[in-house]
């Protein structure tokens, strides 16, 4: 299954993994433009501009472009980030003229869209709507807010939908001049795996208009300015009955591949299985929540990694202290070489599993390309993961948490001042 990475006469960047004894082909285009990218009186269109590229280009309508999918069993999908907006399809490849069909599809997407002013009007209403559910969903609306809390008045913590109000405000012509920029001439990553036709890739990509260079990830940034952190607690009122808090810290840029490795192995350890601490202590020996675990993000310039867990109201100070107390334990009574050994293997586990998933191998590329990472196979990748060592992993951890640069962000039911004292109160000891 090799891998190549090119870079066409037309400034594509070009990642391919073979796999061909599969049946599937994943097509991922990869545009260097989101929330972060906007100024005042631009909030949201990044968001918006991906919800119309589905919507009608010069050659093909809406429905013609949901039909081209669907007839040959493929899926398709679009979404944005604050860093990039990617556009990807699955498509089967036993008729190999569909990979040809969906690649210039795709293509048309990128650099042909219209934007017709009755569909521009209607997805302008469909967009709100998303927002509002946004604001309904306590998952997605505690990622914004945690964002607000870490890296406060800056451009990494804006809302990637914007609010109603800014997208009420864009036109369609400020809309065709974004997408002229950042789709039609800006930096286009192109990532392929599966079964699939170089030449045919190549050929058609290479039609594609003359793209700005690619920057390459931390070596330049489109982000020179640094990312301040910010450290505390807040107790944040939303209308959620439930309590959600998250133990948030930074990690370091640029990781480099030995960290990320490490910090792999220390989230599955942490908050990622059923066999986890978070899980195991919280959950199953205290009975404090239905919903534990832990995750990591990475950009550009800035990264966090965060341990959470969701409770009921009177379960709050109990909860941050136990929460807490697991965390320092992390620290002090370090990770066994058993619980490295189980997290490793889950890890390989779910590579393996995936080894010919064209979805996945693709999703895993641009990870390690957006990460400036070395691009690798399944049995490379593991490979390298098993060949960190305890050592590793807790002087990782050592240098992760450190506690006075932790934030912690209370948000949900309205608690008591006498709760919020006792949870300061833990955050002390």
């Amino acid at each position: 299954m090799s891998i190549e990475k090119s870079v066409l006469k037309n400034n594509v960047t070009l990642i391919t993994q073979s796999v061909e004894n599969s049946k599937v082909a994943t097509i991922g285009f990869y545009f260097s433009v989101g929330s972060r990218f906007e100024k005042k009186g631009e909030y949201g269109i990044s968001h918006f501009t991906e919800h119309m590229l589905f919507k009608g280009t010069e050659k093909k309508s809406n429905i013609e472009i949901s039909r081209i999918f669907d007839r040959m069993g493929g899926i398709t999908n679009a979404w944005t980030e604050r860093e990039n907006i990617s556009i990807c399809c699955s498509v089967p490849v036993e008729k190999k003229e569909n990979f040809s069909i969906a690649l210039e599809t795709i293509c048309d997407l990128s650099c042909n869209c219209n934007f017709p002013e009755e569909e521009f009007e209607k997805e302008k209403g469909v967009v709100e709507n998303e927002i509002y559910s946004v604001e309904d969903d306590p998952d997605d609306s505690s990622m914004d807010e945690i964002a607000r809390r870490i890296w406060p008045k800056q451009d990494i913590s804006r809302t990637i939908t914007g609010t109603v109000e800014d997208v009420e405000s864009i036109t369609r012509e400020q809309m065709k001049a974004w997408y002229e920029k950042y789709f039609v001439n800006g930096e286009l990553v192109v990532i392929v795996a599966g079964n699939f036709q170089k030449d045919v890739l190549v050929n058609q990509l290479e039609k594609l208009p003359v793209k700005k260079p690619s920057v390459q990830f931390f070596k330049n940034s489109h982000f020179p300015q640094a990312v301040n952190w910010q450290s505390g607690h807040s107790v944040v009122k939303a209308k959620f009955g439930q309590e959600q808090i998250f133990a948030v810290f930074p990690l370091e840029k640029p990781l480099s591949y030995k960290d990320y490795l490490c910090l792999m192995v220390f989230d599955a350890v942490t908050g990622d299985s059923m066999s986890s601490r978070l899980f195991l202590e919280l959950r199953e020996h205290l009975g404090l929540c239905y919903s534990v675990g832990s995750f990591f993000t990475t950009y550009e310039n800035a990264g966090l990694w965060a341990a959470y867990l969701v409770c009921e109201k009177k379960n709050s100070v109990e909860s941050c202290r136990s929460l807490l107390r697991e965390l320092k334990n992390l620290v002090e009574k370090e990770i066994s070489q058993d619980e490295i050994d189980i997290a490793v293997e889950r890890i390989s586990g779910t590579e393996i599993m995936n080894e010919i998933n064209s979805a996945f191998l693709m999703r895993r590329l641009w990870n390690f390309y957006s990460m400036g990472f070395e691009l690798m196979d399944t049995q490379e990748f593991i490979s390298s993961l098993r060949s960190i060592n305890k050592n590793d992993i807790i002087e990782f951890v050592k240098n992760l948490l450190s506690f006075d640069r932790m934030n912690l962000v209370l948000y949900g039911s309205k608690i008591s001042m006498n709760a919020r004292k006792e949870i300061k109160k833990n955050l002390r000891k």
